[in-house]
């Protein structure tokens, strides 16, 4: 009985393409069943896989990790003569300095300080594990070796603490404790030479300085102890004491005029040496002259990282960014006048000093002129002693400022300090078995999900009774194996001419299961398609209808394949009369479609008639759509009780779901490992759609020993194959 459906199947032509494109997507229950289905296998590759993995991960070579502490000495606060300033103001230099002393500590130039403070012995301890124990000594070792320790050298930050560590990865535990503290203890040596060739012209000045006056005090305590000797004077006329206080005063103003010219004189040395060495201005920041230098380049640091972070997020022409850039050149710009005015104020102030000196000293010769004329005598001996006190003195606060000098670079060469040598690691670092088991746990697990989805993308095609039922939601029918023994001329009709007991039990099992699951009483027509040519729809459609005709029900066999039609090749008949001659002729439907020349129904067997295309055409949907193939069908319902209907691939044709609203049943071949299961479930709910029953899917062309054994359970083809053995030997 036909059961009209156009709507439903114009709803289901529409989806068409929306179903193709979700074809290779998997639902989350698809997921769940092809991990079941291949656990087993996905488990084997799994544990193959990280064995293999965790066996090669843990054969490397051990190595240790040793790690030195220092201590980077932030500053607090900055002293200075006029003011104090505040820690806030330097912050942020000193964490840029902890950055770039991190990264100098392990770079290329500390690296090859390094190697060059070990010995002969050291380097090839270190050069060794990598080489191998019969390896003899190469002669460019230290190139190995620099290579070696450069690749393993990193600085790291202590929490927000101002600790950093210096840590040395290499295979042996002693020479990397060894290449840890080296390379702390090498960077503290780097950091004091560095600093102090800053105050070297300075320190080598004073030093100059010191001797000459040391020598001009000598000498002018030795003249004056001649004198004494040659005079026989002992002490001055009391009479003179005023005037000697005076000229005591006086010398002793000079003394610090010239005290004072020196140290100015020194520092100016200082900052010219500074300037023209390292031409790091923060470096005069010590010097009252330079005190404001420090808070102008924080400014310009503060500014300069700002710029930065804006050059990322603005482009350069943004006027935030040319304001930015117009304050950082006013910054620079003040920063060297600072430094000029700053110098000039040193040269003017060593120029006061100088006057001032200079007319000191005319103020004492006026005295010493008074006191020739008040003591002639007591002139030449006051003159020397004068002489000899002033020297002394100048030599000894000169001395004095020159230790304290000294003294001062010392203590402010580094703010780096070793707080903690590298010990020799007990355990290594790599390869780390914890590491290693949870990315192998990932690994694995990664492999069991992804082994049996990439099959199953890759080989989804139908192959057993869990594919039919599990994913396709439909009961297995049967499963007919491949007779390709047989000749080509019997495979359509098994049960009249092959002679094979075990392919007409396999076509009576598919007859004895479709009986049981049908839900439909004869009359009936049932539609017999596929996804895809050569799936064997042809062949299950003409012994399906033999079966039937068998079992004593009038069966008629209808090819609607119009464009490459079999039936009548199985049948060896002509196809000159059938159904497109019958609608070419434009008769009217006859009262008995089995007396209608045109239609050319034959008879094949007992029970069995055929029909055939009686042409080819491309029309195909036109036709099987048209109202006369509508009451043609109706007329033949009447004249038989069951109508087989062989129809064109529903994967590449559209007939089937033409013939589809024609049908009662409709049974679905597939044949074995041909068709991706995905093909197949679109099909099958598309023509769903049109509200034909589906008993189930037909498997084809089984392959010898893959039999669905939990679906038969002993019964059905293969347990007859048996029973029919047994049989055979019985009567043997």
């Amino acid at each position: 009985m036909a059961r009209p459906n156009k709507k439903a199947a114009s709803s289901s032509s529409a989806a068409r393409s929306a179903d193709d494109s979700k074809i290779l997507q998997l639902s989350p229950s698809d997921i769940i069943l092809c991990i079941r289905e291949r656990a087993l296998s996905a488990a084997a590759v799994a544990i193959v896989v990280c064995a293999l993995l965790g066996g090669w991960l843990l054969s490397q070579p051990k190595e240790y990790e040793a790690r030195a502490r220092l201590l980077f000495d932030r500053k607090e606060r900055v002293v200075d003569i006029r003011e104090v300033v505040d820690q806030s103001i330097t912050g942020n230099r000193n964490d840029s300095m902890l950055a770039t002393y991190m990264e100098q500590a392990v770079g290329k130039p500390m690296t090859a300080r390094v190697v060059a403070s070990l010995s002969r012995e050291e380097k090839i301890r270190a050069w060794r594990p990598y080489a191998g124990p019969d390896k003899p000594v190469p002669d460019k070792l230290d190139s190995i070796v620099t290579d070696i320790v450069s690749g393993s050298a990193k600085a790291s930050l202590q929490g927000n603490t101002l600790f950093f560590w210096i840590s040395v990865n290499h295979r042996d535990p002693e020479s990397a404790a060894l290449l840890a503290s080296r390379y702390a203890s090498q960077f503290i040596v780097y950091l004091l030479d560095r600093n102090a060739s800053v105050n070297n012209s300075a320190i080598a000045f004073l030093q100059n300085q010191t001797e000459e006056l040391r020598q001009k005090a000598d000498k002018s305590e030795l003249k004056l102890q001649q004198y004494r000797e040659r005079t026989g004077m002992v002490s001055l006329d009391e009479s003179r004491n005023i005037v000697v206080d005076r000229m005591k005063t006086l010398s002793s103003t000079v003394t610090q005029a010239r005290v004072a010219r020196l140290a100015i004189e020194a520092r100016l040395r200082q900052a010219e040496t500074i300037l023209a060495t390292s031409g790091d201005p923060l470096e005069l920041a010590t010097t009252a002259e330079f005190s404001s230098l420090a808070q102008v380049q924080n400014q310009i640091d503060e500014l300069t990282t700002q710029r930065a972070i804006m050059a990322e997020r603005y482009g350069i022409r943004h006027p935030a960014m040319i304001d930015s850039n117009r304050s950082l050149d006013a910054l620079q710009k003040l920063r060297s006048e600072l430094i000029v005015t700053a110098m000039a104020n040193l040269q003017n102030q060593l120029e006061k000093a100088t006057n001032e000196e200079k007319d000191l000293q005319r103020e004492l010769a006026l005295a010493e002129q008074e006191s020739l004329r008040l003591d002639e005598l007591s002139i030449p001996f006051n003159a020397l002693r004068r002489d000899a006190e002033t020297n002394r003195s100048t030599y000894t606060q000169l001395l004095n400022r020159l230790n304290e000098t000294m003294v001062t670079a010392r203590l402010e060469s580094s703010n780096v300090r070793l707080s903690d040598e590298a010990f020799v690691p007990s355990e290594p670092i790599s390869p780390d078995v914890r590491k290693i088991t949870l990315m192998l746990v990932f690994v694995g697990l990664s492999i069991f999900v992804a082994y049996p989805l990439t099959l199953e993308l890759l080989f989804n095609r139908v192959r057993g009774w869990a594919d039919v039922e599990s994913y396709l939601k439909l009961p297995l029918l049967g499963e007919i194996p491949s007779f390709k023994k047989l000749d080509a001329k019997v495979r359509p009709h098994l049960l009249t001419q092959s002679g094979d007991e075990e392919a007409q039990e396999a076509i009576r099992s598919l007859y004895s299961q479709l009986k049981l699951t049908s839900k439909i009483d004869a009359p009936k027509t049932i539609m017999v398609t596929s996804t895809l040519p050569s799936e064997g729809k042809s062949f299950v459609a003409s012994n399906l209808a033999a079966a039937f005709a068998a079992h004593g029900v009038k069966t008629l066999l209808l090819d609607t394949d119009l464009r490459r039609p079999t039936q009548h090749r199985s049948f060896d008949v002509p196809n000159d009369v059938g159904f497109l001659h019958w609608l070419n002729q434009k008769v009217a439907v006859p009262p008995s479609p089995l007396e209608d020349k045109d239609l050319g129904i034959r008879k094949c067997s007992e029970n069995l008639y055929l029909l055939s295309t009686g042409g080819v055409t491309r029309r195909s949907t036109e036709v099987l759509n048209s109202e006369p193939v509508e009451k043609l069908l109706e007329a033949l319902r009447k004249e038989f009780g069951l109508i087989i209907i062989d129809t064109p691939p529903a994967g590449v044709f559209p007939d089937a779901l033409a013939m589809a609203e024609h049908a009662s049943e409709m049974i679905y071949v597939v044949r074995y490992n041909h068709v991706a299961r995905p093909a197949v479930r679109r099909i099958v709910e598309r023509i769903a759609s049109t509200g034909i029953e589906q008993p189930g899917i037909v498997l084809n062309m089984m392959p010898a020993g893959r039999s669905s054994s939990a679906y038969y359970s002993g019964y059905g083809y293969y347990g007859s194959k048996h029973y029919a053995g047994y049989k055979k030997s019985d009567q043997a």
